[in-house]
């Protein structure tokens, strides 16, 4: 059984904020919230500014506002976490549906809705279920499945759980389980990453703190950044990236402070084999004695035939032990663990955060511990910086190497307590001024002067003092030669296209072999190879040697011939590979574009609604541009920048400046669908305002939920 088989998965519920059916009814009445005290005023970008009198207003409105401008997306979310993607989408999506049931994130939402969160955050998740579910009544020709409504408060706690599991790696461990091909990297995954940087004002030529969110994201679909800004008369006013269904902001900016994620590499997988009773079946050994596996059945619905029209039932068995999920294969009896199928309190720390008003607060934010894995860059008006190594760690016996395969038969392999935020790597505050983090090592944190002490953490902890990627490399080259920095610096450095003289590249293949093959012993891609050999290591437009660069990039990332491990280890496995792939970079050039000699800008592209725009940056670059090949031989931009936004901390209070690959609007017939494109391509911003007078001076529409309006 392969239970992740494509890619629907990943992105129908990873990093998500999905919706789980929890016991509900097909018949639900208008809610009565009084959509008077809510407005919802969009600039002229589209990009809503939500007010309301009290936060669950807010939550509210932006149900709806966001439903506005991509239900169909998070109708999508909405039945992963049902598990209903199988009886609406068909035998493709029915793996996402057991996946639901197997980590029980409904059962689990439904005991603990009631006593996990506190009275404020029930609150919104209430009023933003509401404003959903008014939605779907609204416009019921947009709905596509009538039974996956209403949405219900503990749906969305659901949905937390079953996000955050994704976003540790769940999917990786469990198909290594049942594929039976798991390693000792125990769920390992690769991951595109993202970039943060804070820079202290002593470091800064106007005294002013900047701080610079970058994260990298898909940019279509349910993990593509929703930008929005939140304010209600309750202390709420913030604005900033989130996904659908989420119900405050992910990462962005209040009146006080401001904060970027990246992606961490904390171990926060385990898996177990299981020692099993040699007669009785399904029986397994804890601590001397014999316990029998729990079997549960999932309930699965798949539709058939045109439109899925016709259901069918599958029941499928799985299996918990004292240990979480267990699987039966032929290599054995494993199970698997880790702390977010326990946790649901992400939703609650992420609002707290929004909420915060200074470091102090922000801090107690991070003790709930909600959030799984996230890295956090923050500045703030009150000029502090700084950096965490986020994440929900468990504490770990030390006899144990726990980057295997561990003994399922014992309690010392079961853990139960959780490293406190303090035992996390962090720095407040350096010396030097400035705090960073682009998929890196989390020790390299800031200038070398002051990395993060390794022998400090547990080995269990995750940590990879290896880590490396093109953009850390990058961004410390420049950070560490620079005395001061202004905020058009901080643009600059943003939008940097120029690789380190040391690359490495997506599987981290050696690409940097490539410079050692001498083009007279390879006539037949001579030429290609000498243009690989003469790029300057830059991704510009115009740069004549970028679109044979990044085209063989893409044909070696897509070819698996080989290993990766081979490519890596074998020196002639590598030659092959890299002909192999210099030739079939130089045949689809020529057959698409008709010579090797073109510029990246024929070739790289920003593409939506018809319109392509050649764009700057290349993959792991830290104008990070990550492409999919399109059957004209074009490279179209798929992921990477998303929601970027710089901050400037001024005695006045933050200036804030964002922009957006696309629009605000996913709808094709919306005037927002691409209405920020040329500014994306041509790297300038939009201003953003938390000012809720200057918001209304400048709104291109302003109206309450449920008013008719043209978009």
């Amino acid at each position: 059984m392969i239970i992740f088989q494509n890619s629907f998965f990943r992105y129908s519920c990873v990093f998500v904020f999905l919706f789980s059916a929890i016991g509900c009814s097909t018949t639900y009445r208008v809610s009565n919230y009084d959509v008077t005290q809510i407005e919802i005023a969009r600039d002229k970008y589209g990009v809503p500014h939500i007010f309301g009198v009290t936060d669950p207003d807010v939550a509210y409105g932006l149900a709806w506002a966001h439903a506005e401008d991509d239900f169909e997306t998070i109708q999508k979310t909405m039945l992963a976490g049902k598990a209903m993607l199988g009886r609406t989408f068909g035998k493709d999506a029915a793996p996402v549906d057991f996946f639901v049931h197997l980590l029980e994130t409904r059962a689990l939402a439904k005991a603990n809705y009631a006593t996990a969160l506190s009275p404020e955050f029930r609150s919104l998740v209430e009023a933003y279920a509401h404003g959903m579910n008014d939605f779907a009544l609204a416009y019921p020709n947009r709905v596509w499945n009538k039974k996956a409504f209403p949405v219900l408060p503990e749906d969305i706690l659901s949905a937390y759980i079953l996000s955050l599991a994704q976003m540790s790696g769940a999917d990786a461990a469990i198909q290594q389980i049942v594929e039976g091909t798991i390693e000792d990297n125990v769920g390992a995954s690769e991951n595109v990453g993202s970039n943060a940087f804070a820079v202290h004002s002593s470091r800064t030529n106007s005294g002013e703190s900047f701080l610079a969110i970058n994260s990298h994201q898909p940019l279509e679909g349910p993990v593509a950044w929703y930008e929005a800004h939140l304010h209600s008369e309750e202390g709420w006013n913030i604005t900033g990236g989130l996904f659908h269904g989420s119900v405050s902001v992910l990462h962005g900016t209040n009146e006080n402070l401001s904060w970027a994620h990246t992606t961490g590499n904390l171990d926060l997988q385990d898996v177990y084999v299981m020692t099993m009773h040699p007669k009785k079946k399904k029986w397994y050994k804890f601590d001397g004695q014999y316990y029998k596996l729990e079997t549960k059945r999932a309930k699965l619905r798949v539709g058939l035939g045109k439109k899925q029209g016709f259901k069918i039932a599958i029941k499928k068995k799985y299996w918990w032990s004292k240990y979480g999920p267990t699987f039966i294969t032929k290599q054995g009896t494993f199970a698997f663990r880790m702390p977010t199928i326990f946790e649901m309190n992400a939703g609650e720390q992420w609002y707290r955060m929004n909420k915060a008003k200074n470091y102090t607060e922000f801090y107690d934010a991070l003790r709930v511990q909600g959030i799984c894995l996230q890295n956090i860059i923050y500045a703030d008006k009150h000029d502090t910086i700084f950096f965490i190594a986020n994440g929900k760690v468990p504490v770990r016996d030390p006899n144990y190497d726990w980057s295997k395969v561990l003994p399922g038969d014992t309690s010392a392999t079961l853990w139960t307590e959780y490293l406190k935020v303090e035992e996390l790597a962090q720095n407040l505050n350096p010396p030097c001024g400035y705090v960073y983090n682009a998929n890196n090592c989390i020790y390299n944190n800031t200038c070398s002067d002051y990395v993060n002490d390794p022998d400090l953490f547990p080995v269990s902890i995750g940590y990879d003092a290896l880590q490396q990627t093109n953009r850390g490399n990058r961004s410390a080259e420049i950070l560490e030669g620079l005395s001061h920095i202004d905020y058009e610096g901080v643009k600059k450095l943003k939008f940097d296209i120029q690789f380190p003289d040391s690359m490495v590249f997506l599987k981290n293949y050696p690409i940097m072999g490539l410079f050692d093959m001498k083009p007279a012993d390879f006539p037949e891609v001579s030429d290609v190879l000498e243009k690989f050999q003469q790029w300057n290591f830059r991704a510009d437009s115009t740069n004549m040697q970028a679109a044979v660069i990044f085209t063989m990039m893409y044909e070696m990332y897509n070819d698996n011939s080989f290993s990766v491990e081979d490519i890596r280890e074998n020196d002639s496995i590598r030659q092959v590979f890299f002909l192999k792939n210099l030739k079939s970079t130089k045949e689809r050039l020529l057959k698409h574009f008709g010579s090797i000699n073109l510029p990246l800008s024929k070739v790289q592209v920003l593409s939506r609604g018809g319109i392509d725009l050649a764009i700057n940056g290349g993959p792991d670059a830290i104008r990070a541009v990550y492409c999919q090949e399109r059957d004209d031989g074009k490279l179209a931009m798929y992921i990477g920048d998303g929601l970027v936004q710089l901050v400037k901390f001024t005695k006045d209070g933050p200036e804030i400046e964002s922009i957006n690959p696309y629009g605000s609007s996913n709808k094709p017939s919306s005037k927002h669908y691409t209405t920020q494109m040329k500014k994306f391509v041509a790297q300038e911003f939009k201003k953003m305002s938390l000012d809720k007078d200057e918001v209304y001076k400048n709104a291109a529409e302003n109206y309450h939920p449920g008013a008719q309006r043209a978009q």
